[in-house]
């Protein structure tokens, strides 16, 4: 799920962390503290000349940082894994969750749905799998979790979640890339335009 009207910038440089989109935009000092040395409590919009603007989204999920890290994770450990990294969801039902939720749902968004085997099969070595959703903390009782939290894809332990979590739970629930996807149209079946929790507008098809 991507800022609304993002699909051509992203065709052109592909899917960025916020740390490379912020490499790209060629932030100043001053600039890169405020996205990355601290939780954003609102978005922050990017300029440059030759690229234009950039939206980064608020962390406003992670109200209880501070509280639900575990004990040798500094939250600038927590945040510059955040910060990156680009993150997938694995299910349609969590993806129409976030779709819906009130920071979201009345605002469009661009939503891009993405050929998984063909992105294992570039990225492969790179890709890491979390349990959770590793960008909310909203309540103070969340799981701890650090910067290990996620996970190389080969090394994950899905039996051990499955089991904790039973056969009808996510065993794992975000993918995630370090940096960026280069060439995400490569694997990009279906963009959509979504508005109100529905699907508004096809953007391009494969």
């Amino acid at each position: 799920m991507a800022e609304d009207g993002t699909w051509p910038t992203i065709q052109r440089h592909g899917l960025l962390s916020t740390a490379a989109l912020l490499d790209l935009f060629e932030a100043d000092a001053p600039t890169r503290a405020t996205v990355l040395d601290q939780v954003r409590r609102s978005t922050i919009t990017l300029e440059h000349p030759e690229h234009g603007s950039a939206v980064v989204r608020d962390q406003r999920p992670l109200k209880f940082l501070d509280r639900c890290l575990t004990p040798r994770t500094t939250p600038q450990q927590f945040l510059d894994a955040l910060n990156g990294r680009v993150f997938f969801w694995l299910t349609y039902e969590r993806l129409q969750r976030l779709l819906n939720a009130s920071l979201y749902r009345k605002h469009p968004q661009t939503v891009l749905h993405i050929d998984t085997a063909s992105l294992l099969a570039e990225h492969r070595d790179e890709v890491q799998l979390a349990p959770y959703n590793t960008g909310s903390m909203h309540v103070p009782t969340a799981p701890p979790r650090g910067a290990d939290v996620f996970v190389d894809l080969l090394d994950y332990p899905y039996d051990r979640w499955e089991r904790t979590r039973g056969r009808n739970a996510d065993a794992v629930v975000e993918l995630t890339v370090p940096h960026s996807v280069p060439r995400i149209t490569d694997h990009t079946v279906r963009v959509e335009r979504w508005h109100l929790g529905e699907p508004r507008e096809v953007l391009y098809s494969r």
